[in-house]
């Protein structure tokens, strides 16, 4: 059975809003269709919702509407001010106006008299064990003589692994869009499993959008360098290249980026920014490079050279050195022969793909893609991320993005991402990062800018992904 975890099922819930299918639809969508399960194997009866504080309450919320006739009791474990979402707000509000009988649980949860509970009170956010008045509903739930219905997953039930320790024991669980991972693995608390559509094309499951960067993007409390060290290497014919790369490394949240260049350049880049730290690259002393990726989470590797039999050899010693971990390879950097040991994402356009590898199209990515062990991000009209099983497509940008350097840009926002993050989603928000600041470009200035201006707009476009919601 085709899964989800519950962290691509939060991206997915995001995305679908970007793309203009809301929350609060899937949420209606999600609540009817718990309402429909029920409504199957029962007549009017009375029914006890344990609701939390999110959007899995919500889902409860919406569910007593469609249970006509049956006698429906709301226990909001917790205070009303205190629920978390606008949409679950909006729903509970609607049972309020419409007279439901609802119970604020703050300590003791009142006696009640159930044919059916349904569990609505925590969902996908589980993650350890359960503490205070959630653990004591739980007990009380299993304790009753009830039906047992979970509302996607069985309260203190880990979506994605299976384990538990105190958890719902539930009769039905009535999981959206798709299952998630640990409902497969723990049947003696999840009981029948019912999986109903919600209404998400799953075209959607595909595109980028903005959940992607919330997945992806990270700051927290730390010394310098924790949110990303990046190794520039390039520039072996063009100057230009390497130093946007490594500002937009900076633009997109990391931390240090040390350039590395020839020593005939090195102050010509140097002159760029007084942020670039500029060092000599020499070609054959990779034990300089090796030592020197002990300090650097990602190497980002091929902007501004020419194509030459001398870096093709490097770039393949490059990759096996013992600290070279992950890596981004863009333009002559691009290799068939990837290490298993190394996380790698290449950047192709459609020409540089077809010089290495052969015919273009998306079968051929995910074939490259598994073959090399790496995530291919093709570069075109409509950006295809993959990975060899999974394939995203990314369709931000504009024609103004043909002007060069854009693509160095690209490298440095994902070498920037990939710093906290794997290569797929690195990859992903990368690409979505890059086109949104290159319409916000647009919008500003037509599509007449330079790749400078691109990098200058890289913290908004974040931004604007991070407000989103």
């Amino acid at each position: 059975m085709d899964t989800i975890t519950s962290e691509e099922m939060a991206v997915l819930d995001v995305n679908c809003e970007y793309h203009g299918l809301s929350r609060l639809q899937l949420m209606e969508n999600a609540g009817r269709g718990l309402a429909e399960e029920i409504l199957k194997r029962f007549e009017p009866c009375n029914v006890v919702i344990f609701a939390g504080l999110g959007n899995n309450g919500g889902d409860a919320f919406v569910c007593a509407r469609f249970l006509k006739n049956f006698n429906v009791k709301v226990f909001l474990l917790g205070r009303e001010r205190d629920i978390k979402t606008e949409i679950a707000r909006r729903n509970f509000e609607i049972l309020k106006k419409a007279g439901y009988e609802i119970h604020e649980v703050r300590d003791e949860i009142p006696e009640f008299e159930a044919d059916v509970v349904i569990d609505g009170i925590l969902g996908t956010g589980v993650r350890g064990k359960l503490g205070g008045l959630f653990a004591k509903a739980v007990q009380i739930i299993n304790d009753s003589k009830a039906y047992k219905v979970a509302v996607d997953v069985p309260t203190g039930l880990n979506p994605d692994t299976g384990v538990y320790k105190e958890c719902v024991k539930a009769d039905l669980t009535v999981t959206f869009h798709k299952p998630k991972p640990g409902l497969l693995k723990a049947k003696e608390v999840v009981g029948e499993l019912v999986v109903k559509d919600i209404g998400i094309p799953s075209e959607f499951e595909r595109l980028t959008g903005v959940g992607d960067v919330k997945k992806v993007y990270k700051r927290f409390d730390g010394h310098k360098g924790v949110h990303g060290r990046i190794a520039v290497i390039g520039g072996i014919g063009y100057t230009g290249a390497v130093a946007l790369t490594s500002l937009a490394c900076y633009k997109a949240g990391a931390d240090l980026v040390t350039t590395l260049v020839p020593k005939e350049i090195k102050n010509v880049v140097a002159s760029f920014s007084p942020n670039l730290i500029v060092r000599e690259l020499n070609l054959k002393d990779l034990d300089g490079l090796n030592e020197m990726m002990k300090r650097h989470h990602v190497a980002i590797v091929g902007m501004g050279v020419e194509s030459s039999d001398e870096f093709t050899d490097f770039v393949e010693e490059f990759l096996k050195l013992e600290n070279v971990r992950k890596v981004v390879l863009d333009a002559s950097a691009i290799t068939k022969n990837v290490p298993e040991d190394v996380e790698c994402v290449m950047t192709p356009h459609a020409g540089e793909f077809k010089r290495v590898f052969g015919d273009v199209s998306v079968d051929k990515a995910m074939r490259v893609a598994r073959e090399t062990n790496s995530v291919i991000l093709l570069k075109g009209k409509e950006d295809v991320i993959t990975d060899g099983e999974r394939v995203r497509f990314n369709r931000t940008g504009n024609v103004g993005m043909t002007v060069g350097g854009t693509g160095d840009v690209l490298a440095g926002i994902v070498g920037a991402f990939f710093a906290l993050n794997d290569a797929f989603w690195s990859a992903s928000a990368g690409a979505f990062v890059n086109g949104l600041a290159g319409d916000i470009c647009c919008e500003e200035m037509g599509y007449n800018f330079t790749a400078v201006e691109l990098i200058e707009k890289i913290p908004i476009a974040i931004k604007r992904c991070l407000e989103f919601g």
